[in-house]
């Protein structure tokens, strides 16, 4: 209910309100999206990247789960991880 998803010419476009104070900064989030979420959270934490929880299902649309994780640049900025499975 608070975030709207745009399919532009194979490009997704997410729109949302930040979620808490952590979110809310003069940023872009940039999400990359991965085959394997956990295998790909697990090389972040693995690397040492500063990660915010770990893979968690946020929205399922027309029988397919996008999953996402959170982590930091060096920057501090905040970007995430994002795969889509079909539901079970």
């Amino acid at each position: 209910p608070n975030m709207a998803f745009f399919e532009c010419n194979g490009l997704r476009l997410l729109l949302s309100i930040p979620e808490n104070d952590q979110f809310d900064h003069p940023s872009s989030t940039l999400y990359f999206q991965v085959e394997d979420i956990q295998a790909s959270y697990r090389e972040l934490v693995n690397r040492g990247v500063t990660t915010l929880g770990e893979p968690h299902m946020i929205a399922e649309m027309d029988g397919i789960e996008t999953w996402m994780a959170f982590f930091k640049d060096p920057d501090e900025n905040i970007h995430a991880l994002m795969s889509e499975v079909h539901a079970k």
